[in-house]
């Protein structure tokens, strides 16, 4: 009898004291929601729970992308004040709002964060990122599809736009954002299929259709860093092409002398229809960036309040590797706060 006792204490006492463990560390309440993709990286750039300030206005900003705006950047890299806690600067991680000091890695938040603190001396600046590497613009659509997303091999993250709107919806509850703007770095999965060039414009679009209604700001501005205008675009795809296809494409296009929108316009129709092949020996996996970047173009062109910003080659992680480096992030960051300062003087 007294083997059997302590066979059975044996057996669970550890199984309790698993148990009390578990019991006196709760998981926060809905705190799953706050694991997915999207903040994956954002949960990392928290440096503790950060009440809100009472005074002036707490204006939000929303970052969504891809590689770029997670940022591939090491925090150890930074030098003050990025370093430093800031009394009016805040970002979304781990469900809460959190003062905004990277410990892992960065993106272009951090010193836009601080330049926009500075343009708004009485007022603070809150930041939402849902960002996730490598992930094309269709995992971030608000109606989204598992086939959909899945033309980038996105589908298995899950809704990126779901994971904006519980932030956006928790954030309401415990404090009353101003969204003063939506910052987008995204485009090179796109860049690797046709239909998705093709229909990067009308994608985007509607994106931010969906953004700004959801928050609730039809004016909401947006500001989005490319690769290059056109002007420099059409220089780039242009050194693709034969003598005769440009003689082709020129009469294509109209009369001379041809404007250059319009020659470009002619330029990405013919290369649309060229070969695989030949546009992965241009542009190599990405055959079809230059479809992508002509509609940022025309999106900061002809969509209202949306300015497509040009920081130009930007300093890179081993020099040749797609993602910017700790000063190149320093420097986007800036170069997009300067971009949403010209556009509130403007409104002044």
């Amino acid at each position: 009898m007294i083997k059997k006792y302590w066979l059975l204490c044996i057996i669970l006492i550890p199984s309790l004291l698993s148990a009390q463990t578990s019991n006196s560390a709760p998981k926060p309440k809905g705190a799953m929601k706050w694991n997915t993709t999207g903040f994956k990286q954002a949960n990392s750039m928290g440096s503790g729970e950060a009440a809100i300030p009472k005074s002036g206005k707490f204006r939000v900003f929303v970052l969504m992308g891809q590689s770029n705006m997670t940022g591939a950047a090491r925090a150890k890299e930074l030098k003050p004040p990025y370093t430093e806690k800031h009394d009016r600067i805040r970002i979304w991680a781990n469900g809460r709002w959190e003062y905004f000091v990277p410990s892992v890695r960065f993106g272009p938040g951090v010193s836009m964060a601080r330049q926009l603190a500075a343009f708004w001396p009485d007022d603070t600046i809150g930041i939402i990122k849902v960002a996730s590497g490598g992930t094309g613009i269709r995992g971030f659509e608000k109606n989204w599809s598992f086939k959909r997303a899945n033309l980038t091999f996105d589908g298995k993250k899950g809704s990126l736009y779901q994971d904006l709107m519980n932030a956006v919806a928790e954030a309401k509850r415990m404090s009353k954002p101003e969204f003063s703007g939506f910052v987008w770095k995204q485009g090179g999965a796109d860049g690797t299929k046709k239909v998705l060039g093709t229909e990067y414009y009308d994608t985007f679009k509607q994106l931010i259709s969906d953004v700004r209604k959801d928050l609730g700001a039809p004016d909401l501005p947006v500001f989005m860093p490319s690769y290059m205008n056109d002007e420099d675009l059409l220089k780039a795809v242009r050194r693709i092409l034969s003598d005769e296809e440009l003689r082709k494409i020129r009469n294509l296009a109209g009369q001379p002398p041809v404007k250059d929108a319009d020659l470009l316009a002619a330029v990405l129709a013919h290369l649309n229809e060229a070969s695989p092949a030949k546009l992965k020996k241009a542009f190599g996996k990405r055959p079809y960036i230059a479809a992508v970047i002509a509609a940022q173009n025309r999106a900061g062109r002809e969509l209202p309040n949306v300015a497509t910003i040009y920081p130009g080659e930007l300093p890179r992680i081993g020099g040749g590797n797609n993602h910017i480096n700790a000063e190149g992030q320093i420097q986007l960051g800036k170069i997009t706060a300067s971009a949403v300062r010209e556009f509130y003087k403007a409104k002044r």
